[in-house]
């Protein structure tokens, strides 16, 4: 009975092994069209994805989605269409280690450096001096108030 950690180990190290030797999983073709229709930029040397779509007429209201915990960009997707009827543009980014954007580590991820980054795609898109509207949720409320700070 003693070495039933020893067991546990000869089984687990080759189920974790395989494990880490999987593939990751096929996006959906919800997910496919999503990243289609996005694009990236890089800050620091990181990739970021962003989605960037024009909308309604006549508007120039500009509104930057920040998405919450642990999801991505996509978290939009079902209100994609309102909002694009009722702003000019409308901007939604992946947070650095989520959705399509880079993952690296080891990382230091704060609350500071995802709001340098949404600012950085703002100069990226030749916005940083618009007045924009944040529409966000979860952890991208953090964001925000560091962004209005």
């Amino acid at each position: 009975m003693k070495e039933w950690w020893l067991q546990l180990g000869l089984l687990g190290v080759p189920l974790l092994a395989v494990y880490l030797h999987l593939p990751p999983p096929q996006l959906s073709p919800a997910l496919r069209s999503w990243k289609s229709s996005g694009s990236f930029f890089t800050y620091k040397d990181l990739s970021v994805f962003y989605r960037d779509s024009s909308g309604a007429v006549g508007s120039s209201d500009v509104v930057v989605l920040l998405h919450g915990f642990p999801t991505s960009s996509y978290d939009w997707s079902k209100i994609w269409e309102g909002l694009t009827q009722r702003f000019h543009r409308v901007i939604a980014l992946d947070f650095l280690g989520f959705g399509f954007s880079d993952k690296p580590r080891p990382h230091g991820y704060s609350i500071f450096e995802q709001a340098s980054i949404v600012e950085g795609l703002l100069r990226h898109l030749g916005l940083r001096h618009r007045r924009v509207n944040l529409l966000s949720h979860d952890y991208g409320d953090t964001v925000a108030q560091e962004l209005l700070h």
